[in-house]
């Protein structure tokens, strides 16, 4: 896996924690926003690992 996949995974995973907590403890706006942005990251995650599984398989085939 991509050094740079792991990390924006991690960083997602983290956001969305670090805005739950906040969300539980009363800073509901900035949770709010932690959250999304960990969600994004997530995102981007995913998409890379497709993008990188994809290839893998292409690059198999021929």
């Amino acid at each position: 896996m991509n050094p740079l996949t792991l990390l924006v995974a991690i960083l997602g995973l983290t956001g969305f924690a670090a805005g739950a907590f906040f969300s539980a403890t009363g800073k509901l706006e900035m949770g709010v926003v932690l959250m999304g942005m960990g969600l994004v990251f997530q995102v981007i995650s995913l998409a890379r690992l497709k993008r990188a599984k994809q290839k893998e398989s292409s690059n198999a085939r021929g």
